[in-house]
């Protein structure tokens, strides 16, 4: 079989040093960007956490971003930056509308960001969700397999989510048990029943290192359909960053 070729776009990956629990210093970005490189990916967005102890003012990620880009050049690492956030539900309502642009991605008029899905379940992330979309930007919920119950009631709340034009990232570590057997577990049926739209890789240092080969590899030996593979890792990221949300991408099934 065919494999999928180099050149993906990895649409959750915490590049930037010393800001939260990403890399620490600017040579562990570095070596983090090799390896996205040797992994066969080009263009990642840069995905710093956007909480209150974080980075809790989005205005620092596009001069951080730009900052090791020019390092990436300089050392001839061909990796292309984008600036982009994982946002806190809980910093939604304390961000202004410009401060929201900054992490924003996609074009015009279809611009999405990432929104982290709380680890102790969906329900704090529907209102807030919401507040979004009505200020005119698109969602891409990032890692629902990892909030607790995303499966009860037969995913209702993330359904729900789905149905108002909320897109779905699934980590590739999580295909791989890296998260423990729920997630896991949660990651494999989403994936199975066609409700994840985009495998990223999550990464964040030389331990949780970029994962998108082993991903694949992960999901091909679990039976996904080769299509379905190059949709979820190859075409929707780099859709999702061509032309935005809120065009809907087909499910992955």
């Amino acid at each position: 079989m065919e494999r999928i070729h180099p050149g993906r776009t990895d649409i959750h990956f915490h590049a930037l040093a010393g800001v939260d629990d990403g890399p620490v210093t600017m040579e562990d970005s570095l070596e983090l960007a090799r390896l996205a490189v040797r992994d066969g990916t080009r263009t990642v967005v840069a995905t710093p956490h956007i909480r209150r102890t974080c980075v809790a003012d989005p205005g620092e990620v596009r001069p951080r971003v730009a900052e090791l880009q020019d390092r990436l050049r300089l050392e001839g690492i061909p990796l292309s930056l984008l600036p982009g956030g994982e946002l806190d539900v809980e910093m939604v309502g304390s961000l202004t509308q410009d401060q929201l642009d900054e992490i924003a991605v996609g074009p015009t008029g279809a611009r999405w960001l990432l929104l982290e899905a709380p680890f102790d379940g969906l329900d704090r992330l529907v209102d807030r969700a919401a507040e979004l979309r009505a200020r005119g930007f698109g969602i891409v919920l990032a890692h629902p397999e990892r909030a607790a119950g995303v499966l009860a009631g037969g995913c209702r709340i993330l359904r729900g989510q789905l149905a108002s034009g909320c897109v779905t990232q699934v980590s590739a570590s999580s295909l791989m048990g890296a998260h423990g057997h729920e997630a896991q577990a949660s990651a494999w049926a989403l994936v199975d029943s066609g409700l994840a739209h985009v495998i990223a890789s999550d990464a964040h240092s030389l331990r949780r290192a970029p994962c998108l080969e082993a991903g694949t590899d992960q999901l091909l030996a679990g039976g996904a359909a080769f299509v379905t593979v190059r949709r979820l890792i190859d075409v929707n990221p780099r859709e999702l960053v061509a032309a935005g949300v809120p065009r809907r991408l087909p499910l992955a099934a």
